[in-house]
């Protein structure tokens, strides 16, 4: 293997495990010290609770009292809202070339089948209300995808680290995190 081919795979393992999995937004005037309870956001009663949804709470729960915060149903400080955002993309599946080699042959072949199929999936956005002036002061959003054919425990798994990466510098401008 030529030393070019090394550098690139190193350099392209290097910047894949630099890719941030989530994305946080926070207001950097709020007093995040001054947190100390939490409530999670009831969903709508209209709404029904699903799998995913029990999922996420447990991990919420899990990462707010393991950062020393308390659950609260009776005026909480702040409040923590999720869901998630459907989003779908479109993968084009494009002209393939193909080569062949017999005795005294050789032949080149191109097709151009343009296919294109529509994926769909899940992005977990979960958000920090203010109690107190119902403003959002917190936001970590997913930039994995969570799709409905992953198995129970892959889900199980991709929320939990999702999550327990979103709280990873929380509270923001602590000083662990300077």
């Amino acid at each position: 293997m030529s030393l070019f081919r090394v550098f690139t795979l190193i350099t392209v393992a290097f910047l894949a495990a630099c890719t941030k999995s989530v994305y946080t937004d926070y207001n950097q005037h709020f007093a995040y010290n001054e947190i100390k309870t939490f409530e999670i956001a009831p969903t709508p009663s209209s709404s029904p609770i699903s799998l995913d949804d029990n999922r996420i709470k447990l991990a919420l729960v899990r990462e707010m009292t393991a950062k020393g915060f308390v659950e609260t149903r009776h005026s909480p400080d702040v409040l923590l809202r999720y869901r998630i955002d459907p989003r779908s993309e479109s993968v084009a599946y494009g002209p393939s070339f193909s080569f062949g080699y017999g005795f005294r042959n050789f032949g080149i072949g191109y097709d151009t089948p343009l296919r294109i199929e529509e994926k769909h999936y899940g992005q977990l956005v979960v958000e920090m209300i203010d109690a107190k002036t119902n403003q959002v002061i917190w936001k970590a959003v997913s930039n994995r995808k969570l799709t409905d054919n992953m198995t129970p425990s892959n889900k199980n798994t991709f929320i939990n680290e999702q999550i327990a990466n979103m709280f990873l510098d929380f509270p923001p401008g602590s000083s662990k995190n300077q």
